[in-house]
């Protein structure tokens, strides 16, 4: 959890995200606060302070008549720009902000970070983030792999999927999390089923995996996983 702090100075926000001046490129080559993405049925908007090489310029969320400044790494090098929604999101009845953004790509990496803002009475935001922890740890003890019938099969719950590799042992997630919404009702994570050789921790990508965000009073948990083969 991470409350949004006050912008420490008046950065004039662009007016539209439409003015080439403060799309990404423009915010990279012009000194500019750029105008990302926005959520225009609920008055929200992602601005990035003016760029630095060192890319540690802040995030400002603007959600109605809240502004926030927030220290996220949301800029690669490929520059994908963030993705925004809002809705209830734990089913109490109050609309949630809900942020998604790549903080890591490349050759066998593509993570993104799901960010859910709530916003108190005061106007206050809070940032709860989908934890690292447990995409990268906990989600792969769920993992295992069999041989049956001289046929090797990658196992999640009831679900397996064959694969051709051999020598393979050590499960992990690898460097692969991806974040969706669906019909502006719902999140889901979608990631990658590794295997490693024992003597070494290269991950070998063997199958691809999905499940259902659950978030509630701050807390994330995913439920109905499911298994597919790796394309």
């Amino acid at each position: 959890m991470t409350k949004g702090r006050a912008p420490v100075e008046d950065y004039g926000l662009p007016p539209s995200p439409a003015d080439p001046r403060y799309n990404a490129d423009g915010w990279i080559h012009g000194g500019v606060v750029g105008f990302l993405v926005e959520a225009p049925e609920s008055g929200a908007a992602f601005y990035a302070a003016p760029y630095q090489a060192d890319g540690e310029g802040p995030a400002l969320i603007r959600w109605g008549d809240s502004l926030a400044e927030f220290d996220w790494d949301f800029l690669t090098p490929r520059t994908i720009l963030p993705r925004m929604d809002c809705f209830d999101a734990d089913g109490d009845w109050e609309d949630e902000l809900i942020v998604i953004y790549y903080t890591g790509s490349g050759t066998g990496v593509s993570v993104e970070e799901l960010h859910i803002l709530e916003k108190g009475p005061d106007g206050t935001l809070t940032d709860y983030a989908f934890p690292e922890k447990l995409w990268q740890e906990e989600v792969p003890k769920l993992f295992g792999a069999a041989e049956l019938g001289g046929r090797t099969f990658a196992m999640l719950g009831h679900e397996l999927v064959e694969f051709s590799q051999e020598g393979l042992e050590k499960p992990s997630s690898g460097m692969i999390a991806g974040f969706s919404t669906e019909d502006w009702s719902g999140l889901r994570f979608r990631g990658a089923f590794c295997l490693s050789p024992p003597d070494s921790a290269a991950p070998c990508c063997v199958a691809e995996t999905s499940a259902a965000v659950l978030y509630r009073d701050g807390i994330f948990t995913l439920q109905d996983f499911h298994l597919y083969s790796y394309d």
